[in-house]
């Protein structure tokens, strides 16, 4: 299959054998040279895709980034297009580096923005954890001494990754020639894409001596080498797009937020950045890889501290030395974590005699409970955990607005569970919506005019992340159980029956709140019959099918 870079292409998918998209009609290599057979990932600032280069006999795979921005005039895209090309030459720089993915070309295309860069063949630790298990306190220091040596050298350079998660640190595969025959990127070459008929048949011949060499080895042998290089290969940092090193520039506003929420440091969720955010993402990473838990669920809101050594496994050891390591880097205080990664490898050096004690990784564990002082849940299992937290992924969520409003704020703090922060947000994009300014207060009749598109959105962040306790659907289905009784509805979501003069008064900005409490009611204008907006809405849910 072959894939369209058009944005807005309404069918980019395409077999094989075409030269043209099928959906928009747009010619399928880029630079008549990369061809895209698979989309990897989609971000607020861009796309990425694995590519075949075609010019290159070998038609080795890379990766493009096609950088994604709105610009309401000729002006912005030319000073975006000239920043572009100098972050370019910074990108090139980083590449020198053998665990950076290098970069390979950058250009400019029907005025979009790409970048190529060298494809890693390897698995990333979120696939390696998936696979063989919670990860061992030795592995845990292989992975701090494999990448904040990376984190130095791109903060020397004035670089912040800003997205270090287990899904962005792949181990490269160290394997032999003779192994790299026998294991083919997943089945991507299964039929190599718009080859002439001559370069088909050398595939499938190849193909066919691949699966007879293949077949002279025992699947046990094969098996340890494949598990043994995914142990020894390097950690490379990869998900280095434009935007992240232009977020210092004109293109990008300040205040802009890139990142995975549940792996981010508190400053960064409020659009501020410093290496030490980096840092921070990279302890977090490393208490997901020893618990499998989503990073959420290891902090303690109420108590506003850690608690993952509570969701330990019987069977894991943790040193001191490493909790202290750990702690240092995931301090919610800038000023109390590590404040370089020189500063974090000269700790961890002075405990270099206790690093290379083996410790038996752990592939695999019982159901045990979390040691919490209260009656603790159930543990599930690993491949739960990772299901649960994975599950959702905030660059899947659907962020649609009819009026081009840009959602990527509220859902990063609903993710993190910043329910008062997200609250006000609420509060902005409503406004927004609606084309009022910001903070205006909206009356009850000005909901009808709100789109259907914006109402999801809203709606299905509050749903997801607050696992179906929050959300204006939510407040609906107790209106209607309430018979659509104002005073009882309160009762039930535990508001006031009346506007206090504090409008923070009595609420309660936390997931034990009463269901359906959030979000609340503070945008609403006291004037009239303000009671009158649950009405309003309910019917506005209705008619968009809201369920």
């Amino acid at each position: 299959m072959s894939y369209c870079f058009t944005v807005g292409c309404s069918h980019p998918e395409n077999p094989n054998s075409a030269e043209y998209c099928q959906g928009c009609g747009q010619f399928l290599l880029l630079q008549n040279r990369y061809l895209a057979i698979k989309p990897l990932s989609r971000g607020g600032f861009g796309r990425t895709f694995l590519a075949i280069d075609q010019q290159i006999p070998s038609h080795p795979y890379c990766v493009i980034k096609q950088f994604l921005f709105q610009y309401e005039n000729p002006k912005d895209y030319e000073t975006a297009a000239k920043l572009f090309r100098q972050e370019a030459v910074r990108l090139d720089q980083l590449g020198k580096h053998p665990q950076i993915p290098q970069l390979l070309a950058h250009f400019e295309q029907n005025q979009q923005l790409f970048i190529v860069q060298e494809y890693i063949e390897g698995k990333t630790l979120f696939d390696e954890l998936k696979e063989s298990g919670l990860f061992s306190e030795k592995k845990i220091w292989q992975v701090l001494k494999q990448i904040l040596p990376v984190l130095q050298f791109i903060h020397e350079q004035n670089i912040i990754h800003r997205d270090i998660k287990p899904a962005n640190l792949m181990r490269r595969c160290s394997l032999d020639p003779l192994q790299n025959l026998l294991n083919p990127v997943e089945d991507l070459t299964q039929s190599p894409p718009t080859l002439k008929m001559g370069e088909q048949e050398q595939v499938q011949i190849s193909l066919k001596l691949k699966q007879q060499i293949s077949n002279i080895f025992s699947e046990k042998n094969s098996q340890n080498t494949i598990n043994q290089n995914i142990e020894t290969g390097d950690i490379v940092l990869i998900d280095f797009g434009v935007a992240k090193v232009l977020t210092g520039t004109a293109l990008l506003h300040s205040g802009t937020i890139i990142g995975t929420p549940e792996f981010m440091a508190p400053e960064q969720t409020r659009g501020n950045v410093y290496p030490a955010s980096d840092l921070y993402s990279l302890g977090v990473t490393c208490l997901y890889l020893i618990t499998g838990i989503s990073p959420g669920k290891l902090y303690d809101e109420h108590n506003d501290q850690w608690n993952w050594k509570n969701y330990l496994s019987s069977q894991q050891i943790i040193s001191d030395r490493l909790e202290t390591v750990l702690n240092r880097l995931i301090s919610p205080a800038i000023n109390q974590r590590y404040k370089s990664a020189e500063e974090a490898l000269k700790d961890i050096e002075s405990f270099e005699s206790s690093i290379n004690i083996a410790v038996k990784p752990v592939i695999s564990i019982k159901k045990t409970s979390p040691k919490l002082p209260q009656t603790p849940p159930k543990t599930p299992s690993l491949l739960d955990r990772i299901k649960e937290n994975f599950g959702y992924q905030p660059l899947n969520d659907p962020l649609k607005s009819a009026v081009g409003v840009d959602y990527t704020k509220l859902q990063t703090l609903l993710a993190q569970k910043r329910w008062k922060l997200a609250d006000q947000e609420t509060w902005l994009v409503l406004c927004a919506a609606l084309k009022k300014s910001k903070k205006a207060y909206i009356h009850a009749k000005d909901l009808e005019n709100l789109p259907c598109e914006d109402l999801k959105t809203i709606n299905h962040l509050w749903v997801k992340y607050s696992n179906g306790r929050f959300g204006f659907s939510i407040q609906n289905q107790i209106y209607q159980q309430t018979e659509r009784d104002y005073g009882e509805f309160c009762q039930q979501v535990g508001w006031l029956t009346y506007n206090p003069h504090n409008p923070n008064y009595g609420i309660e900005y936390k997931i034990s709140a009463p269901i359906g409490h959030l979000p609340t009611r503070n945008w609403i204008i006291a004037t009239g019959k303000w009671w009158q907006h649950l009405e309003i809405l309910a019917e506005k849910i209705e008619t968009c099918k809201i369920n």
